[in-house]
């Protein structure tokens, strides 16, 4: 190989690297925003969300450190149940926390099966919100089609209803638009979004998951931050209309 070859040669795996450096830059910026920085004049309402993957949580702390309440994860499918629910259920209701609990939907699953998981989970407790259903592509298989995902959420959404629980809706702008968007608008949503606003001004929402990577007094480990579209006067208006008393 002559001279100019090499020099070639060098210039191209040398723009190559550049390059990929830079790919990998952006995408690490693009990774990194999983935080939004609230006006906490605005939105003065504070909450997490938990599951058994946040480990053991210290609810005194937490209540000590102005969180005002707690999102569980009580389910997923139609068999699993979160292991760590009824302790962070009782743990959280003996300091005082607004309690709800989340259902995490699976797309490959008939929903009414999961709506009986989800009852049955919860029975007995008394909680500050609507039954949650979790509805992302994370975790989830992509390829299923739209409308059997939306015709399976559907199911789970009318169980819940037929046995008189009202519902919200969790989910992140992806979500949003493939399966909310123009088909659940009526109910409450739970937007995870890292923009500010959460979602177009004409588009409204209850709850925002603002960041991935709170620190907070009471948890050894990063938790999810959410607040209330509302004032303290109107979260607790809210509150006194959303609550479900104890399930049988």
């Amino acid at each position: 190989m002559n001279k100019a070859k090499i020099t070639a040669v060098a210039i191209i795996l040398i723009l190559s690297a550049i390059a990929g450096v830079g790919l990998y830059i952006v995408y690490k910026r693009q990774q990194s925003i999983r935080s939004v920085k609230l006006e906490k004049e605005r939105y003065p309402i504070c909450g997490i969300d938990i599951s058994a993957h946040n480990g053991k949580i210290n609810f005194t702390e937490i209540a000590a450190d102005s969180i005002d309440f707690v999102m569980i994860k009580a389910s997923e499918g139609t068999t699993f149940k979160d292991v760590r629910f009824h302790e962070n259920y009782h743990n959280a209701r003996q300091v005082g926390l607004r309690v709800g609990a989340y259902h995490f939907f699976r797309f490959d699953i008939d929903g009414k099966m999961q709506g009986l998981n989800f009852i049955h989970t919860i029975r007995g407790k008394s909680l500050d919100f609507p039954l949650v259903i979790d509805v992302e592509e994370w975790g989830n298989n992509k390829s299923i089609p739209t409308d059997l995902v939306v015709e399976r959420l559907q199911a789970l959404i009318d169980h819940l209803e037929s046995e008189r629980y009202s519902v919200m809706l969790y989910t992140n702008k992806d979500g949003y638009n493939r399966f909310i968007r123009n088909r659940f608008e009526d109910y409450r949503l739970w937007i995870c979004s890292f923009t500010n606003p959460p979602l177009d001004e004409n588009e409204r929402w209850t709850f925002w998951q603002y960041s991935h990577w709170g620190v907070i007094d009471g948890s050894d480990n990063e938790v999810d931050l959410n607040t209330f579209n509302g004032s303290r006067e109107q979260w607790d208006n809210w509150i006194n209309n959303n609550s479900i008393h104890s399930t049988l």
